[in-house]
């Protein structure tokens, strides 16, 4: 019986390793805010994997000071500096990059062009009040798209024959202000803003 048990364990070890070893590499970028014309925030820290069906991202950045940045008003945002405060990680997602009007792929490609194949996925939220800050999570076929009535589920994409490994895909930090408990959990699960109020890091296709 033991020896079985260990067989079976066995097993599932190298199972758990040849899973871990055909889901890819890790590709690093640095973070950039609030928009791509704003500084370096912290360099080589954000982070995604492509798997064959989704993508897992993490990153992690100084917590941007109450007061010392813009905020975006919207229906999740609070709009105000506070202690803590909510920001929310979001995956861009652009299977056909070469359709975008612009390079990088932007929301516009997203919410207007009908030809490009593109979705923006809820990754994660936090409530933050300490130095850093830190957000992870991942997208998969089942997840819902933002974007509007033009924007694909990942799903959808690999359906139609799209590869995550040519799609350009951005991570967004989007700010939300100041805790507001009557917004939760829509002030860490939902879009506010656009680029000019983000941190984002851009990873070109593979190939």
């Amino acid at each position: 019986m033991r020896v079985r048990r260990a067989s079976l364990i066995a097993a599932a070890v190298l199972a758990l390793s040849a899973t871990t070893v055909s889901a890819g590499t890790w590709e690093t970028a640095s973070i950039r805010g609030q928009g791509l014309a704003g500084p370096t925030v912290a360099g080589g820290q954000a982070a995604i994997l492509r798997t064959p069906s989704g993508v897992t991202a993490q990153l992690t950045m100084p917590t941007p000071q109450p007061g010392s940045y813009n905020y975006p008003v919207g229906p999740t945002g609070s709009g105000i500096a506070g202690h803590p405060e909510a920001f929310s990680l979001w995956v861009f997602v652009f299977f056909n990059p070469e359709a975008c009007s612009s390079n990088p792929c932007g929301p516009g490609d997203l919410m207007n062009n009908p030809n490009v194949i593109a979705g923006a996925f809820n990754a994660g939220g936090h409530i933050v009040g300490g130095p850093v800050l830190t957000l992870a999570g991942s997208v998969n076929p089942s997840r819902a798209s933002f974007g509007g009535p033009n924007a694909e589920t990942i799903g959808e994409a690999l359906a139609m024959g799209y590869d995550l490994a040519d799609a350009d895909i951005h991570l967004a930090v989007a700010p939300h202000g100041a805790l507001d408990p009557a917004l939760l959990p829509a002030q860490i699960s939902t879009p506010v803003g656009n680029p000019g109020f983000w941190w984002i890091s851009i990873f070109p296709p593979l190939s």
